[in-house]
């Protein structure tokens, strides 16, 4: 019986910091989704119809939590994350993932630079942005961004694609002119309610065994 009662007290234990860590499930995470046009196409071997003037439309997604790769230099920011986040971009007929790794730089000095480079698992695609503010006046630290906010603020905002497919390759330069933010999606409901039907059955069976032994 006290086995029995020791399970039980594992098992309510367990449950309750399961669902706590889906309670928390990606309020960490924020995602911002970008615009603009095609500006070049140096190659389209692959597909032939990116022209000029496409509208380029995409996201990319980031945990701000994460840890700065140079914590030692306050004015320099590099950021690592792999899969699921990255970055999704479409252009005319054409999209294109790239969740193998991303990262994000951050310069803060008498130029301000936000930086994001994202390649998908065999690194034949590569997406990038580059953002840039002469005055220096966007970034306080080089910290990642809170807020979509500091993002639109860059006066020069770059956007690159470099692909190989079996058809060929295809660069795209472009130029963004809308930076938004995405709200970050709640957690599955079905998690937080089954850790809580969990606990409730274990503790109620845990009731009934302590009111067998009495």
């Amino acid at each position: 019986m006290r086995g029995n009662l020791k399970l039980l007290r594992v098992l309510s234990v367990f449950c309750i910091i399961l669902f706590s860590l889906l309670a928390s499930a990606n309020a960490s995470v924020v995602t911002f989704q970008f615009a603009g046009n095609v500006t070049q196409v140096p190659i389209d071997e692959a597909f032939g119809d990116i022209d000029f003037g496409d509208a380029i439309q995409g996201s990319f997604s980031f945990d701000t939590t994460a840890a700065d790769l140079i914590p030692g230099d306050p004015t320099t920011g590099s950021y690592n994350f792999a899969s699921p986040l990255g970055m999704n971009v479409s252009i005319g007929l054409h999209d294109f993932d790239a969740h193998g790794s991303l990262n994000i730089g951050i310069v803060n000095s008498f130029v301000d630079q936000f930086t994001v480079l994202a390649t998908n698992a065999d690194q034949s695609l590569t997406l990038e942005l580059f953002l840039q503010d002469s005055t220096g006046g966007v970034f306080a630290n080089d910290h990642l961004p809170s807020t979509v906010q500091q993002l639109a603020a860059f006066q020069q905002r770059d956007f690159h694609l470099n692909a190989i497919f079996a058809g060929g390759e295809v660069q795209v330069d472009g130029q963004l002119t809308a930076v938004s933010a995405v709200a970050t999606p709640e957690p599955a409901p079905q998690g937080p309610m089954l850790a809580a039907l969990f606990i409730f059955l274990a503790l109620a069976l845990r009731r009934r065994l302590l009111q067998a032994t009495n």
